[in-house]
C-alpha cells in the first residue's frame, strides 16, 4: 500500500469513532451545496421567465423556494463548519494524547536520537495541519462525487450533452491535484523537515540566550537561524507555486467549461432543442455547479504537506519501543538487591559495545558508588536498572529476578532516582516536589523537603513551596535544584535509589551535609551513586571501578587504591584537582 493510501486509510480510521458527527457534516454540506446551485438556479430561472415571458408563473412558489434554500445555505454552512471542526478537534486531540502516550513508551531511546523541536513539531504543528484533511477533505470529497452524480442526473432530463459537459469539467477538475500528487507530497515533505528544522533552531535559541548573550555569539547564531529561515522560504515557495500552477489550471478549466455552457446552450436553443428561458438558467449554474469538485480541488492542493504530516505522525506512533513491557511480576517494596549478570550493552544495533561482560552484585541496604573516567559506562548502568534499554545479553537482576520479568509500572515503584541534570517543571516546588507521589500531603511534602535540606531555602522564597520555579527551574541555583529534586526522591521512599551525581552542584560543606542526611534517610535502602568527588565516593560502603566499559575493580577505598591502578589514579587526579 502507498504512502498516501496509508495515510487516507490511517486518518479514516480516527474518524470512524465520530461518524455520527461526520454524517451530519456530510448532510450539512450537501444542503449547503445544495441550495447554492439551488439559489442560482432559481434566481437565473425567474430572471429567464421574465426576458422570455414578462411575467413568472407561479411567482409565489418560486421566491418562497428561494428563501427555503437561503435558509438551508445558512444552516448547512453552519452545521458542517460546527460538525467538521467538533470532528476534526477531537481527533486532533486524540492524536495528540496517542504521541505523548507513545513517548512515554519509547523515551529515552527515541528522544535521545530527536531533538525537541522536531519532537514539538510532531506534537503541534504536523497533528494541527491535518485538520485540514479532517474538517474538509473528507466530507467535501463524498459531496463532490454525489452531487456531481446528481446533477448530471437531473441534466440528463435537460439536455443529455449539458450532462456529458458537466461530467467531462468534473474529470478534468480532479484529474489536476491527482497528477500533481506526486509532486505535492514530496514537496510538502520537504517543507515540513524544513519548518522542522526551523523549529530546532529556533528552540534551542531561545533555550540557550543566556549563555548565547554571555558569550556574545548571538550574531553567528543569527546567521544560522537567517539560513534556516532561508532553506525554509525555499522549500514554501516552491511549493506554493505548485499550488499556484494548480489553482491557475482548475480557473482555466472552470473557465472554459462556462464559456462552452454559453455556447452550446446557445446552440441548444437556436436548434430548439432548448427553452429560451432556460438558456440564463445554464448559464448561471456553470458558474456554481462545480463549486464542490472546485471546492475539493482548492483542499487537494494543501494535500502535500497534510500527508507529509501524517506519514511524520504515523512514522512516530509506529515508532518500536527499545523495551518490551511484557512482565507481570508484583513489585517488592522490601529492601531489595541488584545484580548484573554478564551484562553486554550498545545503544543501537551495529553500534560499539558500551557496556563488556559486566558481572557484580549489590546487596539489599546497600550503599555501592560507580567510579571510572568519562565514558566509562556508569551513568549507562544506571539508565540499565531503570529500564530504559535492555542488555543485548546477559541479564539484570533486582530481589533475585530479572527485570525484565516486572512491568516497566511496577519496576518504577522501585526504583527511584535523581541526577545532576535535575529537571523542574514551571509549576509550584510543592507540585515539583510531589511529582513522584501526587497524594503526598502537603506535611509529607514540607518532611521531605527538610531531610533535603532545602525547607530553609524554600521558606526565604517570595511565595515558599507555592513559588513556581520558572521554566527548567531556572529562578533557582543549581544546587537548590538538586535539593529539590532530591526531597522528590525521599517523598518518593522506593527501596532502590539512584544518585548520579546528584549533588554535583552543592559546595564541599553543603555537600558533607547532605551525604550526612542521606546516609541516615537512606539507610535501610539500597543505593547506588555515580560520584567523581572523593568524599561521596569513600561515604559509599563499596565502590566499583568501571573502565572502557569493562568492570575493573571492586571493593573498599583503601583496598582498591592499593591494588587498582585505574582506581589509584582517578584518586591521584582528584586530588590534584
Amino acid at each position: 500500500m502507498s504512502d498516501r493510501k496509508k495515510n487516507i486509510v490511517n486518518l479514516c480510521r480516527n474518524i470512524k469513532p465520530y461518524s455520527g458527527e461526520m454524517t451530519l457534516a456530510m448532510i450539512s454540506a450537501f444542503l449547503k451545496q445544495g441550495s447554492v446551485i439551488g439559489i442560482a438556479g432559481l434566481t437565473s430561472y425567474i430572471a429567464g421567465m421574465v426576458v422570455g415571458k414578462g411575467q413568472p408563473e407561479n411567482i409565489g412558489l418560486l421566491v418562497g423556494g428561494l428563501v427555503l434554500c437561503i435558509l438551508l445555505r445558512a444552516a448547512g454552512h453552519f452545521g458542517e463548519m460546527y460538525f467538521a471542526h467538533d470532528v476534526a478537534f477531537r481527533v486532533i486531540r486524540n492524536f495528540r494524547l496517542d504521541i505523548y502516550n507513545k513517548l512515554g513508551e519509547i523515551a529515552p531511546a527515541y528522544t535521545l536520537r530527536k531533538q525537541t523541536g522536531q519532537i514539538g513539531q510532531a506534537f503541534v504543528a504536523d497533528v494541527e495541519i491535518l485538520e485540514i484533511f479532517l474538517a474538509h477533505t473528507f466530507s467535501s470529497f463524498l459531496i463532490a462525487i454525489l452531487l456531481t452524480v446528481l446533477i448530471m442526473g437531473a441534466l440528463l432530463f435537460v439536455n443529455p450533452l449539458l450532462s456529458l459537459l458537466v461530467a467531462a469539467a468534473a474529470l478534468c477538475l480532479m484529474a489536476v491535484p491527482y497528477k500533481m500528487g506526486k509532486r505535492a507530497e514530496e514537496q510538502g515533505a520537504g517543507v515540513r523537515e524544513s519548518l522542522a528544522e526551523s523549529n530546532v533552531i529556533m528552540v534551542e535559541s531561545i533555550q540557550g540566550i543566556r549563555e548565547l548573550v554571555m558569550l556574545g555569539a548571538e550574531g553567528r547564531r543569527m546567521k544560522e537561524i537567517n539560513d534556516s529561515m532561508d532553506g525554509l522560504y525555499k522549500e514554501q515557495y516552491k511549493y506554493g507555486r505548485l499550488k499556484g500552477g494548480q489553482s491557475m489550471a482548475t480557473q482555466i478549466i472552470c473557465g472554459l467549461f462556462t464559456v462552452a455552457v454559453m455556447i452550446l446552450s446557445a446552440w441548444l436553443v437556436v436548434n430548439g432543442r432548448m427553452e429560451t428561458v432556460m438558456y440564463p438558467v445554464a448559464v448561471m449554474l456553470s458558474t456554481v455547479i462545480l463549486g464542490p469538485v472546485l471546492e475539493l480541488t482548492t483542499v487537494a492542493q494543501e494535500l502535500g504537506v497534510v500527508f507529509a504530516a501524517s506519514n511524520r505522525v504515523r512514522n512516530l506512533l509506529e515508532e518500536e519501543p527499545a523495551i518490551k513491557d511484557e512482565g507481570s511480576k508484583k513489585a517488592d517494596i522490601g529492601s531489595v538487591g541488584i545484580g548484573f549478570e554478564n551484562v553486554r550493552f550498545c545503544y543501537e544495533a551495529g553500534s560499539p559495545d558500551v557496556l563488556h561482560d559486566v558481572t557484580f552484585d549489590i546487596v539489599p541496604g546497600e550503599t555501592v558508588v560507580l567510579v571510572g573516567h568519562s565514558g566509562a559506562g556508569k551513568s549507562t548502568c544506571a539508565n540499565l536498572i531503570l529500564r530504559y534499554w535492555d542488555p543485548v545479553e546477559g541479564a539484570i537482576t533486582i530481589g533475585g529476578s530479572d527485570i525484565r520479568e516486572y512491568s516497566v509500572a511496577e519496576l518504577r515503584h522501585m526504583v527511584s532516582a535523581a541526577s545532576q541534570e535535575t529537571y523542574l517543571f514551571h509549576t509550584s516546588i510543592a507540585e515539583n516536589i510531589r511529582l513522584g507521589r501526587p497524594e503526598a500531603s502537603e506535611e509529607e511534602v514540607r518532611e521531605a523537603a527538610a531531610k533535603a535540606n532545602a525547607d530553609t531555602f524554600i521558606m526565604e522564597l517570595p511565595e515558599g513551596y507555592d513559588t513556581v520555579t520558572g521554566e527548567r527551574g531556572f529562578k533557582l541555583s543549581g544546587g537548590q535544584k538538586q535539593r529539590v529534586a532530591i526531597a522528590r526522591t525521599l517523598l518518593r521512599d522506593a527501596p532502590i535509589v539512584i544518585l548520579d551525581e546528584s549533588v554535583s552542584n552543592l559546595d564541599a560543606e553543603n555537600e558533607l551535609y547532605m551525604q550526612r542526611i542521606l546516609a541516615v534517610q537512606l539507610k535501610d535502602k539500597t543505593v547506588v551513586m555515580i560520584a567523581h568527588r572523593l568524599s561521596t565516593i569513600m561515604s559509599a560502603d563499596r565502590i566499583i571501578v568501571m573502565d572502557d566499559g569493562r568492570l575493573v575493580g571492586m571493593g573498599t577505598h583503601d583496598e582498591l587504591y592499593k591494588g587498582n591502578e585505574v582506581y589509584r589514579s582517578l584518586i591521584k587526579n582528584q586530588l590534584a584537582g
